[in-house]
């Protein structure tokens, strides 16, 4: 067992040139001069190389006619990071999109939306922050959904003698669908059934919509009762209808998670990327699963040449990264954790888990434990690493 150095396959700095560089940066420190005439012997221009700076920043704002303050500077310098060109359309919608927002992750999450060309969706720049902000569970929002539409179902009755019962029956059949969707959910996760899962989540994308509007013509219909009981229900839909709505928008931004970026020279491989319930410890975060793109159909994966990313929380173990690369039928492992204890674990178990891969026929090349904390969302959300960037000067 070896640990990896720094310089690992978690995230490779990149090199460029001036070619991959946008315009406006492309065009620093590019010296002028007169023409040379039609018979001079051509000469090689020399060519120096430095590293971007502060003032190709400043300048590049100004070849975007851009005012050199610390909020442009701020604006172009994430544009750089997650590989959008600085062009002046790009910069007027990532400036309008985090316009008055001081602080926060707002411009982070409106470059990534850009960069994946969610250029004006100011939905998918909220879900993006939201991420970002750790403050997104599929977990939690599948439990308060299947809680809300069980504690409606079950009050419906009260309400029989106030209201139309046809109405309410409608409403109790309806919900009945989605209380089986979510059990079916649950029920996948707890048997870690991943294939299952992913496959109800899919379906429940535009199930949760009709839903939302199902509701919405419901709440229309009790607003015309002029009834105080109908005002109550109203109330209990629109507090289930909310739940619904934040459970749509955790599977909308897997969905988000998932699209390739427009500049795909920024990374060699892209990522799906699903939250699953984590049955491994008590009121622990989802696990975060990453299957990488086929490289030649990025809708689809290859499930003899890719690799799996998923990052939990475990009662004993603590938190684990595991990075499991496929090739046929041959499998290399590395495990990343916190603990010293867990790294010693981990080799210890090592030959019962080639052990359990070999029985379903696949080999277990290599297995590493290192000692390490990954932050798998620069897998998942890929970045130029700006200090390795080299400008490449000509002077004439």
């Amino acid at each position: 067992m070896q640990n990896i150095s720094s310089s690992g396959d978690i995230n490779r700095p990149q090199q460029t040139s001036d070619s991959a560089l946008p315009k406006s940066i492309q065009q620093v420190d590019k010296g002028g001069g007169q023409s040379k005439s039609v018979d001079q012997p051509a000469t090689k221009t020399p060519e120096y190389v430095r590293s971007l700076n502060s003032q190709d920043i400043s300048q590049a704002l100004l070849n975007l006619q851009k005012a050199v303050t610390p909020e442009n500077k701020q604006i172009l310098t994430t544009m750089l990071l997650y590989g959008v060109e600085a062009s002046p359309e790009a910069f007027d919608l990532v400036e309008q999109a985090v316009k008055g927002s001081k602080k926060g992750n707002k411009l982070e999450a409106s470059v990534i939306a850009y960069s994946k060309g969610l250029n004006a969706n100011s939905k998918a720049v909220d879900l993006i922050s939201k991420f970002l902000s750790h403050n997104m569970q599929f977990s939690r929002g599948l439990a308060s959904l299947s809680s809300g539409l069980n504690q409606l179902k079950n009050g419906l009755s009260g309400f029989n003698a106030f209201l139309d019962p046809s109405l309410v029956a409608g409403v109790a059949g309806f919900l009945d669908d989605f209380i089986e969707d979510t059990k079916g959910l649950k029920k996948h996760a707890d048997n870690l059934d991943i294939k299952g899962l992913f496959s109800k989540q899919t379906d429940l994308i535009q199930d949760l919509r009709y839903l939302k509007d199902f509701f919405k013509g419901i709440e229309k219909k009790l607003s015309s009762s002029n009834n105080l009981i109908a005002d109550n229900l109203k109330e209990v839909i629109k507090k289930v209808e909310k739940q619904a709505t934040e459970f749509h928008d955790v599977l909308l931004t897997q969905l988000i998670l998932s699209k390739s970026p427009s500049n795909q020279q920024i990374a060699e491989e892209f990522f799906h990327y699903w939250m699953i319930p984590n049955p491994m410890a008590t009121k622990a975060k989802d696990i975060q699963i990453m299957v990488s793109k086929d490289p030649k159909n990025k809708k689809k994966i290859n499930p003899f040449k890719t690799k799996i990313v998923m990052k939990c929380e475990t009662s004993d173990l603590g938190d684990l990264t595991i990075i499991i690369e496929i090739d046929d039928k041959k499998m290399a492992y590395k495990i990343y954790t916190s603990s010293e204890l867990t790294k010693k674990f981990v080799i210890d178990e090592a030959p019962e888990l080639k052990k359990s891969m070999e029985a379903m026929n696949y080999e277990v090349t290599t297995i590493q434990a290192l000692k390490k904390v990954i932050n798998i969302d620069k897998l998942l959300l890929p970045t130029v690493n700006l200090n390795t960037i080299k400008r490449i000067s000509t002077e004439v």
